[in-house]
């Protein structure tokens, strides 16, 4: 028969076969909540393709989240098991229709949810409203091998490599993150890596030195903001994302727009994968560019690394790590896709359009369809190597690390995803590309974008590889009893990314010169300048101050926190960490009772870098509850 038994914190604890297989269940149940306090900044609705999480949302209630997380571990002899799971709920994705249309004015304005733009998409409800998913599963063992101790694990599992603290891309690049849970109010830092399926070892050599490896066998994406969340600011690059607009204020353009259907009707346009185009509204003078289509995933195999780390006695017990890593990408690219597009036949619609004296309108006819019928897809790319080094120490009170991690091979945007499309559509109009031309072979309608020719019948990828460096030092401070607290510690990390290896500019279709893509996605077509786009380097600096009261009545521990964070300079690639003069500041305090009962509220504020922040207007304030058991 098995024992239940109460353990600490009233977790589950159990034995089975007469205590030869002991184990415990432990679950947080939460409920977390979040109100937006800051009303849109109206030039940070401007973009059609990434500003559907703004318009969602007017002040007040922006998420509100119940939640069940369960933690499930058993022992057996030298052999272990563990798995953890999750399931939560947000009321304001699934129970309520959104605000997107407070903005408009009742002009129509299409969002990834087109035509019912106050509803969320299907994509976004499955994912950020509501969700149960199997975290960890692995089983674990340990052995002596030759009086070497092996431990070994195998299932669903996380890595920690590295001694990074608060920035990603360093070199603990084993998991994805799941961005859309750390956004979730009463989401844990445990929830944010996502484990994925391995087998990983860790050898000791000698008492100083150990070997750890791992090889994958699946592999998983980093899960941005899901579309149309409080704090998704891309409608392209995350989950529930269908369409790319534009909208041009061109009396010529609308004409188009106004004329095209007509035309399609006629059998001349829509040969292609999607037909005509879907999307065209005169009045306005926006319509669709391109189509998400599928994801371009990386495959399963080929994910492999190993460690070696070694303790230095000699150097106060300072540990060195030596690290190598294949991985695949987890963020994406985007690529143009037109290998299903069979273009426009140019001459039967000459001859129908000619003799009636619409003849210019031709190409801007046929930009339309090859816009209606060009897939933009995200896309992984495989086979990115990083080499690290890393250590850590202590001196006096405090422990201190750092760490360098160098791709040779790192994939780097090149073009905004709106030049792309832009410079597409302006050539298109102008006729000055054939890339729509059915009567020219696939392989020599080509056009010139991001520095590279987009060919009809291809696939157009927009990176470019190059050497990168991304650095790190970090400290964490215990100050003791400090300013009446019980306890206070202080943790910092200074990072840098550096770029080498390639010039970061492409000339562009009109002969101009451009740099590569910033962290910020702006386009030189909207009227930005090299100012926002890429540096070769960039840096930034997290710091967090917490501080704890004890006992301050009957077992219950107040724990206030600042955590303030600065890009100080340079602007990264379009995956990376900064973007300069970006600032945020969060002031929060916890409440918690015998590590049973937990609540705690928080004020987080952005700003700072202008309108290359996305997040300038989201300030907001959450509050949590937990309960373990």
């Amino acid at each position: 028969m098995p024992l239940l038994v109460a353990g600490s914190a009233q977790a589950l604890e159990f034995k089975l076969a007469d205590n030869e297989i002991t184990g415990s269940l432990d679950s947080t149940l939460s409920y977390g909540a979040m109100w937006r306090v800051q009303g849109r900044d109206k030039d940070n609705i401007t973009d059609i393709n990434a500003d559907d999480g703004n318009r969602n949302f007017d002040t007040g209630l922006v998420s509100q989240v119940f939640k069940l997380t369960s933690d499930l571990s058993a022992k057996y002899q030298n052999y272990g098991l563990f798995m953890r799971g999750t399931a939560y709920y947000d009321t304001q994705i699934m129970d309520k229709r959104n605000d997107y249309y407070d903005t408009t004015n009742g002009v129509e304005r299409p969002s990834q949810s087109f035509p019912q733009d106050d509803h969320f998409t299907d994509d976004t409800r499955h994912i950020a409203g509501r969700k149960a998913e199997l975290l960890d599963a692995y089983l674990s063992g340990s052995w002596d091998i030759a009086e070497h101790p092996l431990t070994g694990r195998v299932g669903r599992q996380v890595l920690n490599w590295g001694e990074g603290v608060f920035y990603r891309g360093g070199i603990n690049t084993i998991n994805p993150v799941d961005a859309a849970r750390f956004h979730l109010p009463g989401s844990e830092l445990k929830e944010v890596l996502v484990p994925v399926e391995a087998l990983s070892f860790n050898l000791g050599l000698t008492d100083d030195l150990s070997m750890e490896t791992f090889y994958q066998w699946k592999w998983k994406e980093t899960r941005l903001d899901s579309v149309g969340t409080y704090f998704s600011d891309t409608d392209l690059f995350s989950d529930g994302g269908n369409t790319a607009y534009t909208t041009e204020d061109n009396p010529l353009i609308k004409e188009l727009l106004a004329g095209y259907p007509t035309v399609a009707s006629l059998g001349l346009l829509g040969n292609g994968p999607h037909g005509p185009n879907a999307y065209l509204n005169p009045n306005t003078g926006t319509f669709k560019v391109a189509n998400v289509g599928k994801d371009i995933d990386a495959r399963d195999d080929g994910q492999f690394g190993v460690a070696f780390r070694y303790i230095a006695e000699e150097l106060n017990s300072t540990e060195f790590g030596f690290y190598f890593v294949n991985y695949h990408a987890k963020e994406p690219q985007i690529a143009v896709d037109l290998r299903n597009y069979q273009g426009v036949d140019v001459d039967g619609l000459n001859a129908l359009l000619g003799p009636l004296g619409l003849g210019e309108a031709v190409p801007g006819l046929s930009t339309l369809d090859m816009a209606s019928n060009a897939e933009a897809r995200r896309d992984y790319v495989e086979d990115i190597r990083m080499y690290g080094f890393s250590f850590n120490t202590t001196l006096g009170d405090a422990s201190v690390s750092g760490e360098i991690a160098y791709r040779p091979n790192m994939p780097i945007s090149i073009s905004a995803t709106d030049d792309i499309l832009g410079d597409l559509l302006t050539q298109g109009v102008l006729g000055q590309t054939n890339l729509f031309d059915a009567n020219v072979p696939a392989g020599q309608a080509c056009a010139p974008v991001a520095g590279k020719q987009l060919c009809r019948g291809e696939l157009f990828e927009n990176y470019e590889r190059a050497e990168t460096y991304n650095i790190s030092l970090s400290t964490i401070y215990n100050f003791g009893p400090h300013l009446s607290f019980d306890s206070m510690t202080g943790v910092a990390e200074l990072a840098s990314e550096h770029i080498r290896g390639s010039s970061l500019k492409y000339t562009a279709w009109d002969g101009s010169e451009r740099r590569f893509v910033g962290a910020q996605d702006k386009a030189y077509v909207g009227g930005n300048d090299d100012d926002v786009q890429i540096d070769r380097d960039s840096y930034g600096y997290t710091l967090l101050l917490t501080g704890s009261w004890n006992d301050v009545y009957a077992g219950v521990k107040l724990s206030p926190y600042v955590v303030y964070q600065e890009d100080f300079s340079g602007n990264s690639d379009r995956t990376g960490n900064f973007i300069e003069g970006r600032k945020a500041y969060t002031l929060g305090i916890d409440a918690s009772y015998l590590n049973t009962f937990e609540v705690g509220t928080q004020y987080t504020s952005y700003y700072g870098a202008g309108s290359s922040n996305s997040m300038r207007d989201r300030d907001n304030v959450s509050v949590t509850a937990k309960y373990s058991f």
